[in-house]
Protein backbone atom coordinates (compact mmCIF):
# COMPACT_ATOMS: atom_id res chain seq x y z
CA UNK A 1 0.00 0.00 0.00
CA UNK A 2 2.78 2.44 0.85
CA UNK A 3 4.39 1.65 -2.52
CA UNK A 4 1.09 2.46 -4.25
CA UNK A 5 0.92 5.74 -2.34
CA UNK A 6 4.42 6.56 -3.56
CA UNK A 7 3.20 6.00 -7.13
CA UNK A 8 0.15 8.19 -6.61
CA UNK A 9 1.62 11.29 -8.30
CA UNK A 10 2.30 9.21 -11.42
CA UNK A 11 -1.24 7.92 -12.00
CA UNK A 12 -3.47 10.54 -10.31
CA UNK A 13 -5.84 12.57 -12.46
CA UNK A 14 -4.86 16.12 -13.44
CA UNK A 15 -7.71 17.76 -11.52
CA UNK A 16 -5.95 19.92 -8.96
CA UNK A 17 -8.60 22.66 -8.72
CA UNK A 18 -11.08 22.38 -5.88
CA UNK A 19 -13.82 23.48 -8.28
CA UNK A 20 -15.08 20.27 -9.91
CA UNK A 21 -18.10 21.01 -12.14
CA UNK A 22 -20.20 18.50 -14.13
CA UNK A 23 -18.39 19.21 -17.40
CA UNK A 24 -15.12 17.97 -15.84
CA UNK A 25 -16.81 14.72 -14.82
CA UNK A 26 -18.17 14.27 -18.34
CA UNK A 27 -14.74 15.00 -19.82
CA UNK A 28 -13.05 12.36 -17.64
CA UNK A 29 -15.67 9.76 -18.55
CA UNK A 30 -15.23 10.55 -22.24
CA UNK A 31 -11.42 10.53 -22.15
CA UNK A 32 -11.12 7.18 -20.40
CA UNK A 33 -14.26 5.59 -21.84
CA UNK A 34 -15.33 4.43 -18.41
CA UNK A 35 -18.36 2.16 -18.25
CA UNK A 36 -21.22 4.40 -17.21
CA UNK A 37 -24.93 5.13 -17.40
CA UNK A 38 -27.24 8.04 -16.68
CA UNK A 39 -29.43 7.08 -13.72
CA UNK A 40 -31.53 10.24 -13.57
CA UNK A 41 -31.69 14.00 -13.87
CA UNK A 42 -31.12 16.84 -11.43
CA UNK A 43 -33.63 19.61 -10.73
CA UNK A 44 -32.02 21.64 -13.56
CA UNK A 45 -31.96 18.59 -15.86
CA UNK A 46 -28.28 17.75 -15.50
CA UNK A 47 -27.24 14.11 -15.80
CA UNK A 48 -26.55 11.97 -12.75
CA UNK A 49 -23.91 9.49 -13.87
CA UNK A 50 -23.09 6.12 -12.35
CA UNK A 51 -19.78 4.46 -13.18
CA UNK A 52 -19.24 0.73 -12.67
CA UNK A 53 -16.14 -1.43 -12.36
CA UNK A 54 -15.60 -5.14 -11.88
CA UNK A 55 -17.62 -8.35 -11.86
CA UNK A 56 -16.85 -9.63 -8.36
CA UNK A 57 -19.10 -10.77 -5.56
CA UNK A 58 -18.46 -7.85 -3.16
CA UNK A 59 -20.78 -5.08 -4.24
CA UNK A 60 -20.04 -1.51 -3.15
CA UNK A 61 -21.70 1.86 -3.78
CA UNK A 62 -19.91 5.20 -3.42
CA UNK A 63 -21.52 8.59 -3.94
CA UNK A 64 -19.88 12.02 -3.75
CA UNK A 65 -20.85 15.68 -4.00
CA UNK A 66 -24.18 15.18 -2.30
CA UNK A 67 -23.19 18.67 -1.23
CA UNK A 68 -22.02 20.28 -4.45
CA UNK A 69 -19.17 22.28 -2.90
CA UNK A 70 -17.59 19.18 -1.31
CA UNK A 71 -15.30 17.95 -4.08
CA UNK A 72 -12.30 16.26 -2.44
CA UNK A 73 -13.65 12.71 -2.36
CA UNK A 74 -15.13 12.97 -5.86
CA UNK A 75 -11.67 13.79 -7.20
CA UNK A 76 -10.11 11.06 -5.04
CA UNK A 77 -12.56 8.54 -6.48
CA UNK A 78 -11.51 9.46 -10.01
CA UNK A 79 -7.91 8.82 -8.91
CA UNK A 80 -9.09 5.44 -7.64
CA UNK A 81 -10.96 4.78 -10.89
CA UNK A 82 -7.80 5.46 -12.90
CA UNK A 83 -5.81 3.21 -10.57
CA UNK A 84 -8.35 0.39 -10.90
CA UNK A 85 -8.06 0.52 -14.68
CA UNK A 86 -4.25 0.25 -14.72
CA UNK A 87 -3.41 -3.09 -16.38
CA UNK A 88 -1.21 -4.26 -13.50
CA UNK A 89 -4.04 -3.84 -10.96
CA UNK A 90 -7.30 -4.10 -12.89
CA UNK A 91 -7.81 -7.88 -12.90
CA UNK A 92 -6.90 -8.22 -9.23
CA UNK A 93 -9.70 -5.90 -8.11
CA UNK A 94 -12.21 -6.61 -10.89
CA UNK A 95 -12.55 -10.28 -9.94
CA UNK A 96 -13.34 -9.40 -6.30
CA UNK A 97 -15.50 -6.27 -6.52
CA UNK A 98 -18.42 -4.79 -8.37
CA UNK A 99 -18.03 -1.10 -7.56
CA UNK A 100 -20.67 1.51 -8.38
CA UNK A 101 -19.76 5.19 -8.18
CA UNK A 102 -22.00 8.26 -8.46
CA UNK A 103 -19.49 11.12 -8.90
CA UNK A 104 -22.00 13.92 -8.33
CA UNK A 105 -25.30 13.20 -6.66
CA UNK A 106 -25.88 16.98 -6.77
CA UNK A 107 -24.56 18.18 -10.17
CA UNK A 108 -26.46 21.48 -9.92
CA UNK A 109 -24.74 22.24 -6.63
CA UNK A 110 -21.44 21.16 -8.20
CA UNK A 111 -21.97 23.63 -11.04
CA UNK A 112 -22.62 26.54 -8.69
CA UNK A 113 -20.26 25.36 -5.94
CA UNK A 114 -23.22 25.24 -3.59
CA UNK A 115 -23.95 22.94 -0.68
CA UNK A 116 -27.63 22.66 -1.62
CA UNK A 117 -29.26 21.67 -4.88
CA UNK A 118 -30.76 24.28 -7.21
CA UNK A 119 -34.11 24.08 -5.40
CA UNK A 120 -32.14 25.02 -2.25
CA UNK A 121 -32.78 21.63 -0.63
CA UNK A 122 -30.06 20.00 1.46
CA UNK A 123 -30.19 16.53 -0.10
CA UNK A 124 -28.53 15.02 2.94
CA UNK A 125 -31.53 16.01 5.07
CA UNK A 126 -34.17 14.94 2.55
CA UNK A 127 -34.21 11.19 3.13
CA UNK A 128 -37.69 11.03 4.63
CA UNK A 129 -39.57 13.71 2.69
CA UNK A 130 -37.97 12.89 -0.70
CA UNK A 131 -38.60 16.41 -1.96
CA UNK A 132 -35.53 16.33 -4.22
CA UNK A 133 -35.25 14.20 -7.35
CA UNK A 134 -31.63 13.47 -6.42
CA UNK A 135 -32.41 11.64 -3.16
CA UNK A 136 -35.17 9.70 -4.92
CA UNK A 137 -32.63 8.49 -7.50
CA UNK A 138 -30.18 7.39 -4.80
CA UNK A 139 -32.82 5.58 -2.76
CA UNK A 140 -34.26 3.81 -5.80
CA UNK A 141 -30.81 2.57 -6.79
CA UNK A 142 -30.05 1.25 -3.29
CA UNK A 143 -33.44 -0.47 -3.06
CA UNK A 144 -32.95 -2.16 -6.46
CA UNK A 145 -29.48 -3.49 -5.76
CA UNK A 146 -27.98 -5.58 -2.98
CA UNK A 147 -24.89 -3.65 -1.88
CA UNK A 148 -22.56 -5.00 0.78
CA UNK A 149 -21.35 -1.53 1.84
CA UNK A 150 -22.39 2.05 1.13
CA UNK A 151 -19.89 4.93 1.24
CA UNK A 152 -21.24 8.45 1.73
CA UNK A 153 -18.42 10.86 0.81
CA UNK A 154 -18.24 14.45 2.09
CA UNK A 155 -15.91 17.35 2.92
CA UNK A 156 -15.63 19.04 6.30
CA UNK A 157 -14.50 22.56 7.12
CA UNK A 158 -11.05 23.54 8.34
CA UNK A 159 -12.52 24.29 11.79
CA UNK A 160 -12.44 20.57 12.65
CA UNK A 161 -9.68 18.77 14.52
CA UNK A 162 -9.36 15.65 16.69
CA UNK A 163 -10.39 16.46 20.24
CA UNK A 164 -7.46 17.62 22.44
CA UNK A 165 -5.08 17.68 19.46
CA UNK A 166 -3.76 20.75 17.68
CA UNK A 167 -3.78 19.15 14.24
CA UNK A 168 -6.43 19.40 11.53
CA UNK A 169 -8.84 16.51 11.08
CA UNK A 170 -7.68 15.58 7.59
CA UNK A 171 -10.01 12.58 7.61
CA UNK A 172 -12.98 11.89 9.84
CA UNK A 173 -15.13 8.77 9.84
CA UNK A 174 -18.51 7.72 11.13
CA UNK A 175 -20.57 4.58 11.21
CA UNK A 176 -23.87 6.51 11.37
CA UNK A 177 -26.05 5.73 14.37
CA UNK A 178 -29.52 4.23 14.05
CA UNK A 179 -31.33 5.85 16.99
CA UNK A 180 -30.93 8.33 19.83
CA UNK A 181 -29.87 5.51 22.18
CA UNK A 182 -26.72 4.88 20.09
CA UNK A 183 -27.79 1.27 19.52
CA UNK A 184 -25.78 -1.24 17.56
CA UNK A 185 -27.00 -3.38 14.69
CA UNK A 186 -25.36 -5.94 12.46
CA UNK A 187 -25.05 -3.35 9.70
CA UNK A 188 -23.50 -0.75 11.98
CA UNK A 189 -21.02 -3.22 13.45
CA UNK A 190 -19.90 -4.17 9.94
CA UNK A 191 -19.34 -0.50 9.17
CA UNK A 192 -17.39 0.03 12.40
CA UNK A 193 -15.15 -2.95 11.67
CA UNK A 194 -14.30 -1.76 8.16
CA UNK A 195 -13.65 1.80 9.38
CA UNK A 196 -11.34 0.33 12.03
CA UNK A 197 -9.33 -1.30 9.23
CA UNK A 198 -9.07 2.01 7.40
CA UNK A 199 -8.00 3.92 10.51
CA UNK A 200 -5.48 1.21 11.41
CA UNK A 201 -3.73 1.67 8.07
CA UNK A 202 -4.06 5.45 7.99
CA UNK A 203 -2.54 5.92 11.45
CA UNK A 204 0.82 4.86 9.97
CA UNK A 205 0.91 7.72 7.46
CA UNK A 206 -1.39 10.32 9.04
CA UNK A 207 -0.83 10.24 12.82
CA UNK A 208 -2.86 12.67 14.97
CA UNK A 209 -5.01 13.81 12.03
CA UNK A 210 -7.82 11.25 12.04
CA UNK A 211 -11.07 11.74 13.93
CA UNK A 212 -14.59 10.37 14.16
CA UNK A 213 -17.88 12.12 14.54
CA UNK A 214 -19.77 12.00 17.79
CA UNK A 215 -22.62 9.52 17.91
CA UNK A 216 -25.51 11.91 17.44
CA UNK A 217 -28.60 10.66 15.63
CA UNK A 218 -30.01 12.82 12.81
CA UNK A 219 -33.50 11.53 12.00
CA UNK A 220 -33.62 13.12 8.52
CA UNK A 221 -30.03 12.28 7.47
CA UNK A 222 -29.23 9.87 4.66
CA UNK A 223 -26.53 7.85 6.36
CA UNK A 224 -28.44 7.39 9.61
CA UNK A 225 -31.52 6.11 7.80
CA UNK A 226 -29.63 3.79 5.48
CA UNK A 227 -27.77 2.29 8.42
CA UNK A 228 -31.06 1.96 10.30
CA UNK A 229 -32.58 0.14 7.30
CA UNK A 230 -29.81 -2.46 7.38
CA UNK A 231 -27.28 -1.33 4.78
CA UNK A 232 -23.76 -1.06 6.28
CA UNK A 233 -22.95 2.61 5.70
CA UNK A 234 -19.67 4.49 6.10
CA UNK A 235 -19.33 8.27 6.17
CA UNK A 236 -15.98 9.73 5.12
CA UNK A 237 -15.28 13.43 5.63
CA UNK A 238 -12.22 14.84 3.86
CA UNK A 239 -10.83 17.78 5.79
CA UNK A 240 -7.96 20.22 5.97
CA UNK A 241 -4.25 19.44 5.65
CA UNK A 242 -1.58 22.04 6.37
CA UNK A 243 -1.21 24.60 3.54
CA UNK A 244 -3.59 22.58 1.37
CA UNK A 245 -6.61 24.76 0.69
CA UNK A 246 -7.15 23.16 -2.73
CA UNK A 247 -7.27 19.86 -0.79
CA UNK A 248 -4.95 17.85 -3.00
CA UNK A 249 -3.09 16.32 -0.07
CA UNK A 250 -6.45 15.53 1.56
CA UNK A 251 -7.54 14.00 -1.74
CA UNK A 252 -4.48 11.75 -1.72
CA UNK A 253 -5.22 10.52 1.81
CA UNK A 254 -8.88 10.00 0.88
CA UNK A 255 -7.78 7.84 -2.05
CA UNK A 256 -5.57 5.87 0.31
CA UNK A 257 -8.41 5.44 2.81
CA UNK A 258 -10.78 4.05 0.19
CA UNK A 259 -8.13 1.76 -1.26
CA UNK A 260 -7.41 0.58 2.29
CA UNK A 261 -11.07 -0.43 2.60
CA UNK A 262 -10.86 -2.44 -0.62
CA UNK A 263 -7.70 -4.21 0.46
CA UNK A 264 -9.10 -4.93 3.92
CA UNK A 265 -12.13 -6.58 2.31
CA UNK A 266 -9.92 -8.64 0.00
CA UNK A 267 -7.82 -9.82 2.94
CA UNK A 268 -10.92 -10.22 5.18
CA UNK A 269 -9.16 -8.07 7.74
CA UNK A 270 -12.52 -6.61 8.76
CA UNK A 271 -13.63 -9.99 10.12
CA UNK A 272 -11.00 -9.99 12.88
CA UNK A 273 -10.19 -6.33 13.48
CA UNK A 274 -10.37 -4.78 16.94
CA UNK A 275 -13.38 -2.44 16.84
CA UNK A 276 -11.85 -0.42 19.67
CA UNK A 277 -9.68 1.22 17.01
CA UNK A 278 -12.83 3.04 15.90
CA UNK A 279 -14.18 3.75 19.37
CA UNK A 280 -10.84 5.05 20.69
CA UNK A 281 -10.29 7.43 17.79
CA UNK A 282 -10.71 11.03 19.05
CA UNK A 283 -14.01 12.65 18.19
CA UNK A 284 -14.19 15.72 15.98
CA UNK A 285 -13.91 19.08 17.70
CA UNK A 286 -14.41 22.46 16.01
CA UNK A 287 -11.99 24.87 17.69
CA UNK A 288 -9.61 25.60 14.81
CA UNK A 289 -9.19 28.85 12.92
CA UNK A 290 -7.39 29.25 9.63
CA UNK A 291 -5.32 32.05 11.19
CA UNK A 292 -4.94 33.40 14.71
CA UNK A 293 -3.24 36.66 15.67
CA UNK A 294 -2.21 36.48 19.33
CA UNK A 295 -1.86 39.43 21.70
CA UNK A 296 -3.18 42.22 19.50
CA UNK A 297 -3.54 45.63 21.08
CA UNK A 298 -6.91 47.32 20.52
CA UNK A 299 -6.64 50.97 21.36
CA UNK A 300 -8.92 53.94 21.84
CA UNK A 301 -7.90 57.42 22.94
CA UNK A 302 -8.20 56.70 26.64
CA UNK A 303 -8.13 52.90 26.87
CA UNK A 304 -6.70 49.74 25.36
CA UNK A 305 -6.90 45.95 25.66
CA UNK A 306 -4.80 42.99 24.55
CA UNK A 307 -6.74 40.23 22.81
CA UNK A 308 -6.65 37.55 20.10
CA UNK A 309 -8.21 37.64 16.63
CA UNK A 310 -9.38 34.51 14.84
CA UNK A 311 -9.72 34.50 11.05
CA UNK A 312 -11.61 32.05 8.85
CA UNK A 313 -11.59 31.75 5.08
CA UNK A 314 -14.84 31.87 3.11
CA UNK A 315 -14.85 30.08 -0.24
CA UNK A 316 -16.01 32.08 -3.24
CA UNK A 317 -16.45 30.83 -6.82
CA UNK A 318 -15.10 33.54 -9.14
CA UNK A 319 -14.48 32.89 -12.84
CA UNK A 320 -14.50 29.12 -12.30
CA UNK A 321 -11.88 29.26 -9.58
CA UNK A 322 -12.26 28.99 -5.81
CA UNK A 323 -10.98 32.06 -3.99
CA UNK A 324 -10.47 32.18 -0.25
CA UNK A 325 -11.70 35.37 1.36
CA UNK A 326 -10.35 35.94 4.87
CA UNK A 327 -12.78 37.38 7.41
CA UNK A 328 -12.54 38.03 11.12
CA UNK A 329 -14.51 35.27 12.83
CA UNK A 330 -13.78 35.81 16.53
CA UNK A 331 -12.22 38.36 18.89
CA UNK A 332 -11.28 37.52 22.47
CA UNK A 333 -9.49 34.86 24.49
CA UNK A 334 -8.61 32.11 21.98
CA UNK A 335 -6.32 30.15 24.31
CA UNK A 336 -8.54 27.07 23.94
CA UNK A 337 -8.42 27.30 20.13
CA UNK A 338 -5.62 26.69 17.69
CA UNK A 339 -4.75 28.13 14.31
CA UNK A 340 -3.48 26.44 11.19
CA UNK A 341 -1.30 29.55 11.05
CA UNK A 342 -0.46 31.57 14.18
CA UNK A 343 1.15 35.01 14.31
CA UNK A 344 2.25 36.80 17.48
CA UNK A 345 1.39 40.48 17.44
CA UNK A 346 3.43 41.12 20.63
CA UNK A 347 1.04 43.84 21.82
CA UNK A 348 1.30 45.90 18.65
CA UNK A 349 -1.68 48.11 17.80
CA UNK A 350 -4.45 47.07 15.42
CA UNK A 351 -5.36 49.65 12.77
CA UNK A 352 -7.66 49.77 9.76
CA UNK A 353 -9.06 52.43 7.46
CA UNK A 354 -12.45 52.60 9.11
CA UNK A 355 -12.36 53.04 12.86
CA UNK A 356 -9.21 51.34 14.14
CA UNK A 357 -11.18 48.46 15.71
CA UNK A 358 -11.89 44.99 14.30
CA UNK A 359 -15.44 43.77 13.73
CA UNK A 360 -16.77 40.23 13.46
CA UNK A 361 -17.36 39.44 9.79
CA UNK A 362 -15.15 42.19 8.37
CA UNK A 363 -12.58 41.42 5.68
CA UNK A 364 -9.19 40.66 7.20
CA UNK A 365 -7.34 43.65 5.71
CA UNK A 366 -5.64 45.74 8.40
CA UNK A 367 -2.35 46.66 10.01
CA UNK A 368 -0.74 45.50 13.24
CA UNK A 369 1.87 48.06 14.07
CA UNK A 370 3.79 48.50 10.81
CA UNK A 371 2.83 45.02 9.56
CA UNK A 372 0.35 45.07 6.66
CA UNK A 373 -2.21 42.24 6.62
CA UNK A 374 -3.98 41.49 3.35
CA UNK A 375 -6.58 38.74 3.09
CA UNK A 376 -5.49 37.50 6.51
CA UNK A 377 -1.79 37.13 5.71
CA UNK A 378 1.18 39.36 6.59
CA UNK A 379 2.78 41.01 3.58
CA UNK A 380 6.52 41.05 3.05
Amino acid sequence: MVDILELYDVFKEDISSRYFPPKTVEKLIEIHQYKHEVIGKSFEDRNLYKLTFGQGNIKLLFWAQMHGNETTAARAMFDLWKFLHLPEFSKHYAKVFEIHFIPQLNPDGAQYYSRRNSAQIDINRDFNAEQSSEIQILKNLIQREKFDFLFNLHDQRSIFHPENKKYPATLSFLAPVIDVENSYSNAREKAINLISCMINRLNVILPNQIARFSHEFYPKATGDNLQKAGWPTILIESGHYNNDYQRNSSRKFTFYAILSALNALIEKENENIDANIYHQTPINDNKAFDIIYKDVCLQRTSSQCITDIGIQFEEKLISNEIHFEARIAEIGDLSDYFGHDIYHAENRVFQNELNNLPKIGMLANFKIGNLIIKNGKPQE
